[in-house]
């Protein structure tokens, strides 16, 4: 028996991993008997999962568990009994199966998930996919370009650069663009051109945020916002901006600390050349807005995603700010 645990907030990543596994266990000419999935499962049903007889004639079946709730909390009573009969369970190697657990995220300090991590024998093949912090443009660039040679397609580290800088390091968004380019691309590398002529997030966009950070433009700010809330989710945007300032916001942190634009440079891993433009550009908005819309920014951007203000009124009050 093979048991795989992926887990981490990089939904992307984490699920072109499941595909990979998909295509290398199941032979796609046994239909069900070769897949099984499980979606927030019970202890009992995953015990009946790993245990029952395989039918699948000699090939390998993958047991897909989704969401387990033992991942992230502890087991007491009943539950804890039959968690030890699946623990048990699984050190019974059984090569016509393959275990593959699937979680936004565990708490390894607990006995099943420290158990599945640290056992010395079982080899359990676990990898954790994480979203990259804000300011980890470069990290998220590699990605980008490493994932889309994976698929075939060729985007130029510029282009990538471009995409990130527009967007933020979520690879989701970021892979969906990347998608869209290659399509209008055809058979070449995907270039700086295209990414400026056909990227979600254009110079409009970066007009709109401009205008609403310095507090002018209002009604020209809610328009450009009808339009781009036409071709994309308000949760994609709330990411951008979340990118966009936060790389400003840390901009002028390190200016009053009196550092100069080439120390900035060094830290931040960008062109001082840019860093001097946008320092010059917004020189004149206070650090205390600046301080004051972020803090807005993550209030209202938890209340849409968790269902307390419907997206757009979300983004229209952060606007209003």
């Amino acid at each position: 028996m093979s048991i795989s645990l992926y887990y981490g907030d990089e939904e992307y990543l984490m699920a072109q991993a499941v595909k990979a596994l998909r295509a290398r266990v199941i032979n796609p000419q046994m239909g069900s008997l070769g897949h099984k999935l499980l979606e927030n499962p019970s202890i009992g049903a995953v015990l009946e999962a790993v245990g029952a007889v395989c039918f699948n004639l000699g090939g390998q079946t993958l047991i897909e568990i989704r969401d387990f709730a033992f991942l992230s909390k502890a087991a007491s009573g009943p539950d804890e009994k039959q968690l030890a009969e699946l623990m048990a369970l699984l050190e019974n190697h059984d090569e016509s199966k393959h275990i593959l657990f699937v979680s936004g995220k565990i708490n390894r300090s607990i006995k099943f998930p420290k158990w599945l991590t640290g056992h010395k024998t079982l080899k359990v093949d676990w990898k954790e996919y994480k979203i990259l912090a804000f300011y980890q443009t470069d990290e998220a660039i590699q990605r980008v370009v490493q994932e889309a040679k994976r698929q075939g397609i060729i985007i130029e580290p510029k282009a990538a650069a471009l995409l990130v800088e527009h967007m933020g390091v979520s690879m989701q968004p970021l892979m969906t663009e990347v998608q869209k380019l290659s399509v209008y691309a055809a058979n070449r590398a995907i270039t700086t051109q295209d990414v400026a002529l056909l990227s979600s997030h254009n110079e409009n966009t970066f007009r709109m945020l401009a205008d609403w950070l310095k507090g002018r433009n209002r009604a020209e700010v809610f328009h450009t916002l009808d339009e781009l809330l036409l071709r994309q989710h308000p949760v994609q945007l709330f990411g951008h901006i979340h990118t966009w300032l936060g790389n400003l916001f840390q901009l002028r942190y390190w200016q009053q600390k009196g550092l100069s634009e080439n120390q900035i440079a060094e830290i931040t891993k960008k062109h001082p050349y840019k860093i001097q433009k946008d320092l010059q550009e917004y020189r004149q908005v206070p650090f205390s807005r600046m301080e004051t819309l972020r803090g807005k920014l993550l209030e209202l951007e938890a209340q849409a995603k968790t269902g307390g203000l419907n997206p757009k009124l979300a983004l229209e009050l952060l606007m209003g700010c």
